[in-house]
């Protein structure tokens, strides 16, 4: 019993130390305006696009990620970005991590990150999590589904 007690206190900091392979990316932010037909009057934050586009290009894994409301919004914005691989066993592990951006008093925004560690034959998703404050915060948690790298 002791020799496992003590193994698995020794396996603890191999499993920090994965995640300081983790890289932070600069997000690029677009803002952008979007609006409703007149005659419409939406009484709340309603998201109208979220979306997560990703391309893979010679230089990396381009990651685009859009947000836009109803109405224009105090702030909105994308946070909490995170691109995983697919490892052994179909365990999902961080390899990247961005912040992301915000934009103010508009009704949408772009948020750009490009990881340049993607390997060919290799599965990725992305997700992050979208926001805006048109009459009160809202937040919607946003994951795709894995896409092997082609390029």
């Amino acid at each position: 019993l002791s020799v496992v007690l003590f193994n698995l206190c020794v396996a603890t900091p191999v499993l920090a130390a994965e995640q300081s392979d983790v890289v932070e990316l600069e997000a690029t932010v677009i803002g952008y305006d979007t609006s409703l037909s007149e005659g419409i009057n939406p009484r709340s934050t309603t998201f109208i696009d979220t979306s997560i586009d990703v391309v893979f290009e010679p230089d990396g894994m381009d990651v685009r990620i859009h947000t836009g409301t109803t109405m224009p919004a105090s702030v909105i914005g994308v946070k909490d970005i995170k691109i995983q691989k697919k490892g052994l066993f179909g365990i999902w592990t961080t390899v990247a991590t961005s912040e992301g951006g915000e934009d103010y008093n508009i009704g949408s925004v772009a948020v750009r990150i490009t990881y340049t560690g993607a390997v060919k034959g290799e599965t990725y998703r992305v997700y992050c999590v979208h926001y805006a404050n048109v009459d009160e915060y809202r937040e919607l948690e946003h994951e795709t589904t894995g896409m092997t790298c082609a390029y």
